[in-house]
Formats: structure tokens, sequence, C-alpha cells
């Protein structure tokens, strides 16, 4: 079975679409599942193939309950997307909560052998077998690099958790600054008290998010049922439903939800690195990525939207947003003249199609505010890991600030574009380079590590930490305190909204069309009497 899905694999990979197809698919197995090519490709098509499945699935379920009605055949293809997109979320947090559960276990026999053979490099092979199977691939990864002395510089990214990335450097420090002292053992159990409580965080928001797919979707399933309750009362709405105006409410009620579908798994993937594949392949296309380059100087020199991703979306790039602006333009504007066309034809359709592919291109504007939403708490919850990971290594005799940079720059998203600024620069001034990375934070907490590594230059890394050292407790403490706050407000969000898109659905898809019809006949009835 595993050479029938690698031969899937190869053929698709070889083909255009097929490989549109399968990158951000392939991309997430390999940063889970790190196998050998043979092992990636056969995992990308199982992965693949289960998400196909289950949407496809909930696609024909949908198809079905309409009675295999044409006019929702769109709606039933925009579930199963939706179906798609959200198996696709959920396997990935199910495989980051294993690896973190592994990991867990992991560091307790870790510790053990630690004790028993006092060398970091004995203890993690006699304590090797006893990981689970997922996190000896990760593993395998961070005993390679332990033979280079120095940080991994593809660490960050073949690494999928980020606590991966905080344990491969506390055994690195420990291998090539440790004197065999407690505090490698200290850090082992600081960093296994943040892993169980990101695992309390996770469990209680898969229990939150377990069914509200399911609640939202609902209104998708529900509005084939709602035509015909309706046309058995009502035999006139049979038109109404067949017409321009059902096809108009229907759009409106499959647009409320699927905006709140994308704040859903917004919340649930939480921010994402990068762009997607097909964005960042057309700007591959030298032509393309001339003509961004070339027409949008004027925006790049000064512009609100810039001055927006230069301070809050540092990762990602202004010509992926106009680019996706220019996509969604198009895209909308060819799918509603083609569905205007269908019902007559007129020469305002143009204008018309136009206006809505304008008001479309407000779409990623919306996706940057609900990224948005809860940009604070996850900067202050990578903060947070770089705080346990500066902790961790400024215990390490011989440790540098520029090394810690390194290390910091490696497990960064948020912070990631100004850490490498700051490393590029600190070779010719040191202070400035690191005065510049603190008023570049200034009103984050990440100010503190800032701080310390300034006065490291004059004190030593170790004394420098020394505060934050001595208050591990209170940042712990202080670290769950902030996840439950952001889980309730997920919580509280959720509580008020995931009941929204049904409910508007029953006001716009059935209430709307009586109120349509009755208003109608009441004017038809009035014109008669006068």
């Amino acid at each position: 079975m595993e050479r029938l899905f690698y031969n899937i694999y190869r053929l698709l990979d070889m083909t255009v679409i097929g490989r549109l197809l399968i990158a951000k698919t392939e991309f997430e197995v390999v940063k889970y599942l790190p196998f050998d090519d043979y092992g990636i490709g056969v995992n990308t098509v199982k992965v693949l193939m289960s998400n196909l499945l289950k949407a496809f699935a909930l696609f024909a379920l949908t198809f079905v309950i309409a009675g295999f009605d044409k006019k929702y055949l769109l709606i039933a293809v925009v579930t199963g997307v939706a179906c798609y997109t959200d198996s696709f979320i959920k396997w990935k947090r199910k495989q980051e909560m294993t690896i973190l559960r592994q990991l867990s276990s992991y560091l307790s026999e870790l510790r053990h052998e630690y004790y028993r053979n006092n060398d970091v490099e004995e203890a993690f092979e006699a304590a090797f077998d006893s990981a689970g199977e997922e996190l000896k691939l990760h593993l395998g990864l961070i005993e390679s690099e332990f033979a280079n002395e120095g940080t991994p510089k593809n660490c960050g990214h073949m690494l999928s958790g980020r606590f991966l990335v905080i344990f491969s450097a506390i055994c690195q420090s420990e291998i090539k600054y440790g004197d065999g002292g407690k505090d490698f053992v200290s850090n082992l159990d600081e960093l296994q008290k943040n892993i169980d409580s990101d695992l309390l965080k996770w469990d209680r928001e898969e229990f939150l998010f377990n069914s509200v797919f399911f609640i939202i979707i609902s209104a998708f399933i529900a509005m084939p049922v709602m035509e015909r309750w309706a046309v058995s009362q009502v035999e006139e709405l049979a038109g109404f439903y067949d017409g321009y105006k059902g096809s108009l409410t229907r759009a409106a009620s499959v647009l409320v939800t699927v905006l709140m579908l994308a704040f859903f798994e917004k919340m649930q993937g939480g921010r994402k690195e990068g762009t997607s594949p097909l964005l960042s392949a057309i700007l591959e296309v030298k032509p393309i990525n001339e003509f961004l380059e070339r027409n949008f100087k004027k925006e790049k020199a000064g512009s609100r939207m810039v001055k927006i991703f230069e301070e809050y979306f540092p990762e990602r790039s202004y010509s992926h947003f106009v680019l996706s602006r220019i996509m969604w333009f198009l895209f909308s504007f060819a799918l509603s003249f083609v569905w205007l066309c269908r019902w007559s034809s007129s020469p305002l359709f143009p204008a018309v199609s136009l206006v809505i592919a304008v008001l479309s291109t407000f779409i990623p504007h919306l996706m940057l505010v609900l990224d948005g939403m809860f940009y604070e708490s996850e900067l202050e919850e990578e903060i947070g890991q770089l705080r346990i990971m500066a902790v961790s290594l400024s215990t390490a005799i011989g440790m540098t600030a520029e090394e810690m940079l390194l290390w910091m720059e490696n497990f960064a998203l948020y912070l990631r574009e100004s850490l490498s600024i700051c490393l590029d620069r600190i070779g010719e001034d040191e202070n400035k380079a690191l005065r510049e990375l603190r008023d570049r934070w200034k009103t984050t907490s990440f100010t503190g590590i800032a701080d310390n590594l300034l006065s490291s230059d004059k004190i030593g890394i170790k004394e420098a930490f020394a505060d934050i050292f001595s208050r591990k407790d209170y940042y712990t403490a202080k670290r769950r305190q902030e996840q439950e706050l952001n889980v309730r407000k997920k919580e509280a969000v959720l509580s008020a909204f995931m009941y929204l898109p049904f409910m508007l659905t029953v006001g716009i898809y059935m209430i709307a069309p009586f109120l349509y019809v009755s208003i109608k006949n009441l004017m038809d009835i009035t014109n008669s009497f006068s």
C-alpha cells in the first residue's frame, strides 16, 4: 500500500497542478514527520487522501440533502473545501499535541539517564528508545547537530514544535559550554513545566473547537431544507428561490458563513508563517515580481499598509499582499460576470462585476484584521518562550549575546526580522544594535530580555539574566495565567458568534423571502383596490 501511495506522490509531483495540490500538505508533513523522501511522499499522500475523503463525504452529504439541485452545487463545493481546511488544521494540532506529550515523557527519562551517565550525549542516546515514534524523527535531527558544536541554522524550520528548538538549544549549550552542574537538569524541569502547561491549554482548546465547525457548517446543510419547507408553505416562493433574487440571498448567506469559517480557522491555526504556495510560485515568475516592484514603489515609500506590515506583520511580504488583492479582484470579476450573464445580458453587468471585484479586494484586509485580533497574546506567548530559552542558555559558561540572538532568531516568528537586523549590525556596534532592537519592541515585555542582553557586555550573560532566573516560577505562573485568559477570550468569542451564521441564514434565506412575498402581495392588493 505504501508503494502505491509513493507512486501517486511521484505522479502528482511531475505535474504543475499536482505540485500545487501537494505543496502545502508536503510542507507541513516535513515539519511534523521528517522522514526521508520515500516516507515524506507516503505520508503526504496519506494525509492528503484522508482530508480529501472527509471533504468529499461532506460535499456528497450536502448535495444529497439538497436533492442534487444544481443551484446548491457551489455551496456543496464550498462545504467540501471548508471541511478539507478544517481537517488539515486538526491534523496539524493533533501532531503538535502528540509530539508535546512524547517530549514531556522523554524529558523525564532523559533526566534519569543524565543522573546515571552525567553526560548529555550518552543520556540522550540511552533515553532515545523510550521516545515515541514521531518524536524520534525530531530527536534524530537534534542529535545530528551535536557534532557541529554550534547553532543549527535550519533547526527552527525542520522542527515542528518550538519547544523542540528550546530543547535543542539546552542540549547543545550544555555539550558546548556545560560543566556537568545541575543547571542542565534545572532547565529540563523548567521546560517540562511549560510543556505541561501548554498541553493543558491545548486540551481545553481541543474540547472547545471539536463541535464548532459542524455548528457553523450547518448553515450550509440547512439551506435546501429551509427552501423546501418555505415552498411547502407558500408555493409562490418557488419562483423566488429559482430566480436571481434567490441566488442573491444564497450568495449573502454563503458570504457570512465563509467569513465566520475563516475566523474560526484563524482561531484554531493561529498566525501562519509565510504565504500560500500558489502566491509564492506566482511571485517567482520574474516579470510579475518586477511589475509589482516597479508599480508599488510609492506604496513602499510610506503608505499606511506598509507601516502596518512593518509593525505587526514583519514576517510577511507586502508584495504578497498586493498580489493577493489582484488575485481576488480577477477571480471575483470573472465569477460575478459569469454569474450575472447566467440570468440575462445587460451592458451594466461589467460595471456591476467591477464593483463586486473592487469590494472583494478588501477580503485580504479582513484576513489581516482576523490575524491581528490575537496578535498581542500570540506575541507575548512567543516572548514568554524566548524568555525560557534565554534563561536556559544564560546558565552556560561562555555563552555570548550574539549566540543567544542566533538561537532566538532561529526560534522566533514575530521577532525574527528584527533579530536578523540586529545580528547583521551587531558586529559594527553591539550596543547600538541591541538598543535599536529594544526600541523596536519597547511596548512589549521583550524589553526585559533586550536590557539583559545590553548589560551582559559589562557583567556577563549569567549575571545579566540572574533576575529572570530567580523569578522563573513567577514567569511560569504569569504565562499560565495569560494562556488561561487567551482560552477564555476564545470561548467568549465563539460562544457569541458560532450560532450567528445559522441564525443569519434563517433570517436571510427563509424569513426575508416570506417578507418579500408578503409585501409584494400586499402591494398587489392595494393596487387592485386603487
